[in-house]
C-alpha cells in the first residue's frame, strides 16, 4: 500500500492534471501539501487528506460563476453530500476551489490572496510542477483556520495537527519564521502568542510530536515560538 505522502501526491498530481484545460493559474494548498515542506523521511509521517485544497484568483461572484460552468465542462461535478458551495468531485476526488477574495463565496482565508500572489513552482515529479504557498504562508493559512474552525481543540483538529507537523520538519523552518516582515510578522507574533499561552497547548503540542523524539522537538518549537513572540 502506498504511504500517506504518495497518496496525498497521487491526487494533487490528479487533480492538477484535471484542471489544466482551464489554462488559469492554480495553487495549491491545505493538508495534502504539508509534507511537500518536508525532508523525504519526514514525509511518511505525514496524515492522509481525503481532500485536496486549490485556490484560484476571482474576483467577483459572477467569475466564480463562469468557472463553475468551465470546470463542469471539463469533468468536475459538485458534490451533492456536502453543504460547502466550493467542494466538487473529479475522479473520485474531493476538491475544495476557493478564490482568493472572500467576499466571493462569502468565506475565504485571509492571508489565500497573497499566498496566491508569492507562490512558488515545486516540482511533484521530474516532468511536473505546481504551485504552493511560501512555507510561512501555508503556516498563516493554518494559524488562521485553527483560530477559526478549530475550536481550539489541540487535540483532534487537523489544522493543527498540519501546523504541528510543519514546525516539526519543514525545511528552513527558523530562518523562513525569522525573517517574516510587516504584518505577516505582527500575524504570527499575535497568534502563536494566542496559542502558546492556552492551557492546552503543550498537551496538544506533544500529541502531534513523532514520540521518538518529542521532547527534543517540543523545547526547540517552544523556543522557536518565545523568541518570536
Amino acid at each position: 500500500m502506498d504511504s500517506s505522502y504518495q497518496q496525498n501526491v497521487t491526487r494533487i498530481r490528479a487533480v492538477a492534471n484535471a484542471m489544466k484545460p482551464l489554462e488559469q493559474k492554480v495553487v495549491f494548498v491545505g493538508g495534502a501539501t504539508v509534507a511537500l515542506y518536508t525532508n523525504p523521511e519526514a514525509s511518511i509521517e505525514v496524515r492522509p487528506t481525503d481532500d485536496v485544497d486549490v485556490v484560484i484568483e476571482l474576483a467577483t461572484y459572477g467569475s466564480y460563476a463562469r468557472l463553475e460552468e468551465r470546470l463542469r465542462a471539463i469533468g468536475f461535478v459538485n458534490d451533492q453530500e456536502s453543504k460547502v458551495i466550493c467542494r466538487y468531485k473529479i475522479r473520485g476526488i474531493t476538491v475544495d476551489i476557493m478564490p482568493t477574495d472572500p467576499a466571493v463565496i462569502g468565506f475565504s482565508n485571509r492571508w489565500y490572496g497573497e499566498g496566491f500572489e508569492q507562490a512558488v513552482l515545486y516540482p511533484i515529479t521530474e516532468r511536473e510542477s505546481i504551485y504552493i504557498f511560501p512555507l510561512e504562508y501555508l503556516i498563516a493559512t493554518k494559524l488562521e483556520a485553527f483560530l477559526s474552525r478549530g475550536n481550539m481543540d489541540f487535540l483532534f483538529s487537523h489544522d493543527f495537527e498540519d501546523l504541528v507537523y510543519l514546525l516539526e520538519h519543514a525545511r528552513g523552518l527558523e530562518e523562513k519564521l525569522k525573517d517574516t516582515t510587516g504584518g505577516m510578522k505582527a500575524y504570527m507574533k499575535a497568534t502563536l502568542k494566542v496559542l502558546s499561552s492556552h492551557s492546552d497547548f503543550e498537551e496538544g503540542l506533544y500529541a502531534h510530536l513523532s514520540p521518538a523524539h518529542a521532547q527534543y522537538h517540543a523545547d526547540r518549537i517552544q523556543k522557536l515560538i518565545a523568541a518570536l513572540i
